[in-house]
C-alpha cells in the first residue's frame, strides 16, 4: 500500500516534471523519489508518467489521479490545521500563468510579504502574453487580460482596465500626432507578433479593421512598453500596464476612443475542480491586494 508521503512525492514529480528536480524540492534522494513512483504505479496498476531521458509527463490516468490527489492532500492539511496539529503556512508548489507586465508591475513588488507568510510554498510563474490552457500546460491558476469566454473555469475580477493607443512625446514630435485612421495606418508601430491588425472605429462609430505594416515586432508586453518609451512607434497597451508612464507624461494616449471594444478587465482564473484549493485561495487574496495597491482608482475588485 502507498502512503501520504508517496502521494506528496507523486504531486511534486508531476509539478517539477522530473525525478531530479523533485528530489531537490523534497530533500530526498533521486532513488527514493523513483521508488515511490514505481510503488504507486504498481499498487494502482497504471502508468502515471510517460518517461524519457529528459522529463516525466503525466499520462491521462496520471492527470486524473493528480487532480484528485491534490484535493485530498489539501483537505488533509486543512484538517490537521483545524485540529491544531497543522500549520497555517502553505506548502508545496503553485504554478501561475500571466502576462509579463502583470508580474513585473503588480505582483513582484508585493511578493516579499506573501513569501514571508508562506515560506514553504514555492511559486512558478509562466509569464507569457499568449493564451495558456491551465489543464494542457499544468498551470494551477491564471491572471488574464480581456473579456473571458464561457468555460468551466472560475473567474474572479481583479480590476477594470481598457486598451489604448499610446506613444512617447518624442515620437509624436518627430512623426506628428495622428488625427485619423489613415494617420494611424501610416505611422510606425511597435507590436507583438500577432498585432498587425486592430479593430478600430471611424468618425461615425463604425467598426473598421486597421492593418499596420511599418512595425517593429517584440516578443512580450514589457518590451512593447519599452519600445514605445524609446520612441520606436505607436503601441496598443493596457491602460494599467502603462499607468505610471501616462501619469508621468513619458507616454501619451493617442486618439482616445479609437479602438473598438477596448474593455480588457483583469481576472483571476482557476479550475472548478480546485486542485490546489487553499493555495489558490491564498494567492488570490494576495493578488487582489496587490492590484488594490498598484491599480489605485482603476481597481474595481470583486468582493467574492
Amino acid at each position: 500500500m502507498y502512503s501520504v508521503p508517496d502521494l506528496q512525492t507523486f504531486v511534486t514529480v508531476a509539478k517539477c516534471g522530473g525525478i531530479t528536480s523533485a528530489s531537490v524540492q523534497q530533500g530526498l534522494s533521486a532513488a527514493t523519489v523513483s521508488h515511490r513512483i514505481v510503488k504507486l504505479e504498481s499498487v494502482l496498476n497504471v502508468t502515471l508518467f510517460h518517461r524519457n531521458s529528459r522529463n516525466f509527463r503525466l499520462t491521462d490516468e496520471g492527470q486524473v489521479f493528480l487532480e484528485r490527489v491534490e484535493v485530498i492532500l489539501e483537505d488533509l492539511q486543512q484538517a490537521e490545521f483545524e485540529v491544531g496539529s497543522g500549520t497555517p503556512h502553505l506548502r508545496g508548489h503553485l504554478r501561475v500563468t500571466l502576462s509579463p507586465w502583470i508580474l513585473s508591475r503588480f505582483l513582484l513588488p508585493q511578493l516579499t510579504v506573501f513569501r514571508r507568510q508562506h515560506p514553504d510554498l514555492s511559486l512558478e510563474f509562466l509569464a507569457v502574453d499568449r493564451f495558456v490552457s491551465l489543464v494542457e500546460e499544468g498551470q494551477d491558476c491564471a491572471i488574464r487580460v480581456g473579456k473571458l469566454s464561457d468555460s468551466a473555469l472560475i473567474a474572479r475580477k481583479l480590476s477594470d482596465n481598457d486598451r489604448i493607443v499610446c506613444a512617447s512625446p518624442g515620437f509624436l514630435a518627430d512623426h506628428g500626432k495622428p488625427t485619423s485612421l489613415e494617420d494611424l495606418r501610416d505611422k510606425p508601430w511597435v507590436c507583438l507578433p500577432w498585432q498587425t491588425q486592430f479593430d478600430v472605429k471611424d468618425i461615425k462609430g463604425r467598426k473598421r479593421r486597421l492593418s499596420v505594416s511599418r512595425s517593429i515586432f517584440v516578443s512580450n508586453s514589457d518590451m512593447l512598453t519599452s519600445g514605445a518609451l524609446e520612441g520606436l512607434g505607436l503601441a496598443v497597451r493596457s491602460r494599467l500596464a502603462v499607468k505610471d508612464e501616462l501619469e508621468s507624461g513619458r507616454l501619451v494616449e493617442v486618439m482616445p476612443g479609437c479602438l473598438d471594444a477596448p474593455d480588457a478587465p483583469i481576472s483571476f482564473v482557476y479550475s472548478a475542480e480546485g486542485r490546489a484549493g487553499r493555495k489558490i485561495k491564498s494567492f488570490y487574496e494576495f493578488t487582489k491586494e496587490a492590484f488594490r495597491l498598484g491599480a489605485g482608482e482603476f481597481c474595481a475588485v470583486a468582493n467574492t
